[in-house]
């Protein structure tokens, strides 16, 4: 299953992580270039302390940054799976992770879904290339043929404040809390 949800941004769609058959249909659905990568949500700054190469300096950090914000880092074990083939294929754009963006979960909703399904493959519930969208009529208009033949669930249907900025979007600079920025807001 697709799911769409609230992120602490816009409206995000996701689906589990080792759900390759849908992880290829967001970019369909959403005219994505497999190129661009897809963030991971995962349910704490614990989970990133624990499963990726972020120092303890860089956690501490983590846990202080007051914006939104995507962490780049590398996650050996997450790396080495999509590089693997199954009965699924495997991840045709596997290549473009030489890096991840990870999100922490940090609403309910979300906290359901990752401790539900562990973790999701994320990205924003829009068209590529068009604006962000923050309430439940847009979500129809754009997603209401995938929605009536169940391929998409929306989990949120109240109206999300169109005035937050998008995330930001950083790495460090090797061991230390000096951000190399993406995106910044």
């Amino acid at each position: 299953m697709i799911y769409i949800i609230p992120t602490d941004t816009c409206f995000g769609i996701a689906c589990k992580f080792s759900d390759k058959k849908n992880y290829h249909k967001i970019y369909k659905i959403k005219k994505r270039d497999t190129k661009k990568p897809l963030a991971i949500l995962v349910q704490d700054i614990k989970w990133l302390e624990d499963n990726t190469e972020l120092t303890p300096n860089q956690i501490q950090y983590l846990k202080k940054y007051e914006r939104p914000f995507t962490v780049l880092t590398q996650c050996p074990h997450i790396q080495v799976y999509l590089g693997f083939e199954d009965e699924e294929g495997m991840y045709e754009n596997n290549e473009i992770y030489k890096q991840i963006g990870f999100r922490v979960a940090h609403n309910d909703i979300q906290d359901d879904l990752v401790r539900s399904n562990g973790p999701l493959w994320l990205t924003s519930a829009n068209l590529s290339g068009k604006p962000e969208l923050y309430n439940n009529d847009h979500i129809q208009e754009q997603f209401q043929y995938y929605i009536d033949n169940n391929i998409i669930e929306v989990l949120w249907h109240e109206e999300l404040d169109s005035d937050i900025q998008p995330s930001d979007v950083f790495g460090f600079e090797w061991e230390t809390t000096k951000q190399i920025f993406v995106r910044q807001n």
